[in-house]
């Protein structure tokens, strides 16, 4: 991941986390793929199978276990879909329309439209939407600009700014969820998201201080707070595996749960977030 992190002020803006292409205070600038999983380039069957249960996945580069990202992986929406066959005795179409473009949560409800057909007809949604759209500011991330590098100032970094920087965005995210769990009613569905592991301890590129990890830590605790509070609102059960990633205090490298781009899961990672979801349960379907 050599060079990855290198971003433009603007780009920062975008995404700050990685994921896909641009990324805005963290890891993954991969850029986008040019095989993306929207209705727009690939559109699913409009009807549901008669028989089983349909499994829609949307988001970012996360759920969407690119090749180049993790090679041989089994991503952890098809081991999640093999777990709700189990508990529920029924076949369970996956649909994943996961983006590999830097998708951010604005972009998702601007580009959402052509997707409401299928979510309105899905059993189980899972929402992977948190790692490229958490912004510390604008420009000058917590008042500080960017480093030459295009990174932020962590000692700029503290918990007001985080807790600022998380609350500016819960508007956003109540939008998001509020629609996908409209577009089912009263239908039985379950609702699912994640919440962001911190790719930023452990980085090997990085070369973050001690004082700096706990400054990353800082901001993720922010954002998985102001995330999961708004996801449960809706009706979404938010998978924690940011505490699964990096530990009770949040202080834990990812290490071998990313890939080698140490940004996206390993298969060891997938088997990890499929198993947080699972430990949710699979209520009201099961």
């Amino acid at each position: 991941m050599t060079g990855q992190r290198q971003m433009s002020a603007s780009s920062f803006r975008q995404v700050v986390g990685a994921c896909g292409a641009g990324s805005d205070a963290a890891p993954d600038t991969t850029g986008g793929s040019p095989t993306s999983r929207s209705p727009t380039s690939s559109a699913p069957t409009s009807e549901a199978p008669d028989e089983g249960l349909t499994l829609l996945v949307i988001g970012d580069s996360i759920p969407y276990n690119a090749p180049e990202d993790c090679p041989g992986c089994t991503a952890f929406v098809d081991l999640y879909a093999q777990e709700l066959e189990q508990v529920t005795g029924q076949i369970v179409e996956v649909q994943n329309y996961s983006d590999h473009t830097g998708l951010t949560a604005k972009r998702l409800l601007q580009e959402m439209a052509p997707l409401e057909q299928y979510i309105a007809e899905a059993d189980a949604i899972v929402v992977g939407i948190a790692h490229n759209s958490f912004e510390l500011s604008t420009e000058e991330p917590c008042g500080r600009p960017l480093t030459d590098d295009g990174l932020p100032q962590w000692d700029a970094v503290d918990a007001g700014c985080a807790a600022d920087a998380a609350a500016a965005s819960r508007s956003l995210y109540d939008r998001l969820y509020a629609r996908v769990a409209s577009l089912r009613g009263d239908s039985p569905t379950i609702l699912r998201t994640l919440n962001r592991y911190n790719d930023w301890i452990g980085w090997p590129d990085g070369n973050l201080t001690p004082t700096e990890d706990r400054r990353t830590a800082v901001m993720m605790n922010a954002w998985n707070a102001m995330l999961c509070a708004s996801a449960e609102r809706h009706g979404f059960g938010c998978a924690d595996v940011h505490r699964a990633f990096n530990g009770t205090d949040g202080l834990r490298p990812s290490g071998g749960l990313l890939a080698d781009d140490y940004t996206h899961p390993s298969q060891r990672g997938n088997d990890v977030i499929a198993e947080v979801l699972a430990d949710l349960g699979f209520e009201p379907l099961a």
